[in-house]
């Protein structure tokens, strides 16, 4: 397992946000956690990469603790988000914002050769990359951010609402860029409200509602599920 979390709690003030979460991540999966809004699925993934605390609870990352690991800490040990609404500093341009997902990273050469691969994934980053990331449409701004988090050479990658907002034909070469990234041995936990979306494109799937977890399993058997098609595939 690349990724194992056990009874996890997050209290904002007296208010719990996240109510004993367990749940399980192997290497070289795609796992959605689908939900609705103020379900807790960015307080999950914001707790995994660091920059929550939990109440109490575990995160084992291969076999290691880092339940109170430092942010920084943890992309340095291949753990990398892309946030909701892409974080993306808009005054910089297009190569600084990827370059700054290697700021953990030593080895100049290797990190131009990373920038080279990013550019082959994503070829309209290499004509715009010096223009500013404000200016970029959203569709290439979450090239960037996607691209930016594999600066840092994550092995799991955990991308929170990776289609918000973007067109379907964009949406539809992210997500190929996710299935590529797994083949190339990276491990993917994405948080995505467009439960039809995210069951047709993973592995597997947790179902979280009002801080707890409540369905999981293969995404083909939850798309099946009269609970989760009631409530979040229009039936």
């Amino acid at each position: 397992m690349i990724l194992i979390v056990e009874n996890l709690s997050v209290n904002y003030g007296k208010i719990e946000a996240l109510h004993e979460i367990s749940l399980q991540i192997k290497e070289g999966e795609i796992v959605a956690l689908i939900g609705a809004n103020g379900a807790g699925k960015t307080t999950l993934l914001r707790t995994l990469s660091g920059l929550i605390v939990p109440h109490r609870g575990r995160i084992d990352y291969f076999s290691r603790e880092i339940t109170r690991l430092p942010s920084d800490r943890r992309v340095k040990e291949g753990i990398a988000q892309v946030p909701e609404g892409r974080g993306l500093f808009a005054t910089l341009t297009v190569e600084d914002n990827l370059l700054l997902g290697a700021y953990t990273r030593q080895d100049q050469k290797e990190i131009l050769h990373d920038l080279k691969e990013i550019y082959r994934r994503f070829p309209i980053l290499k004509e715009k990359r010096k223009a500013y990331a404000g200016t970029l449409s959203g569709g290439q701004q979450q090239m960037v951010a996607v691209g930016r988090a594999l600066m840092s050479r994550p092995n799991l990658l955990l991308l929170d609402e990776p289609s918000m907002g973007l067109a379907p034909v964009i949406v539809e070469e992210i997500f190929e860029t996710l299935k590529k990234l797994r083949e190339s041995g990276t491990t993917i936990f994405l948080v995505e409200q467009n439960a039809h979306l995210a069951l047709r494109q993973t592995d597997r799937a947790y179902l979280l509602e009002n801080g707890r977890i409540v369905r999981e399993g293969l995404s083909v058997q939850l798309e099946k599920d009269e609970r989760v098609r009631a409530a979040y595939l229009g039936g």
